[in-house]
């Protein structure tokens, strides 16, 4: 099979998150392409592919513009094909912040109008070491209030990387 993995990221735990699924998915013996959606797709042809996996942080309640566009501009191939969709924040870990975490999900979903096969909550991370001023304050204000986990002022990694194997795992039994 060959796997089609896009993501969009804002500080890099996506571009990881991405890496690690398509090095996983080449593990279980498929074929897979990562692209970045913020670089050109114009040479990329979407049915050469047999199941996507589209990856997106979320960064002021919304996930990357580059990838919003990118779903809609290939829906009806996503919607004819498998596809799987992993969203990338802190509210899938904080307390009480899974609801949101699935609200940045459906607001997607309403967005383009895809309807993903599956679709995964995970976890980001804390970079206080490349924060200015300014995005430390905001990451202070809003998620140290809710996380006592993040109190320490040091970068952190929220990823649940084997909920992630799972996820992935499960998803390319279902697509065969």
């Amino acid at each position: 099979m060959n796997v089609l993995i896009v993501y969009g990221t804002t500080e890099g735990q996506t571009r990881k998150v991405a890496e690690w699924t398509a090095n996983h998915v080449r593990e279980c013996g498929h074929q897979a392409e990562l692209r970045d959606s913020a670089a050109p797709v114009s040479d990329l042809d979407f049915e050469t592919y047999d199941a996507f996996i589209i990856a997106a942080s979320v960064h002021q309640e919304c996930h990357q513009e580059t990838v919003i566009n990118l779903v809609i501009a290939h829906l009806e191939v996503l919607e004819t094909k498998p596809s799987a969709f992993i969203s990338v924040s802190l509210s899938a870990v904080l307390e009480g912040g899974r609801t949101e975490a699935q609200e940045y999900v459906d607001r997607l979903i309403t967005m383009t109008g895809w309807k993903p096969r599956m679709a995964l909550l995970l976890g980001g991370a804390l970079r206080f070491s490349e924060y200015d001023y300014f995005q430390e304050q905001i990451v202070k204000f809003i998620v140290m209030k809710r996380s006592a986990a993040a109190s320490k002022e040091r970068d952190r990694e929220f990823t649940d990387w084997h909920a992630l194997a799972s996820f992935v795992d499960r998803f390319l039994e279902a697509a065969v």
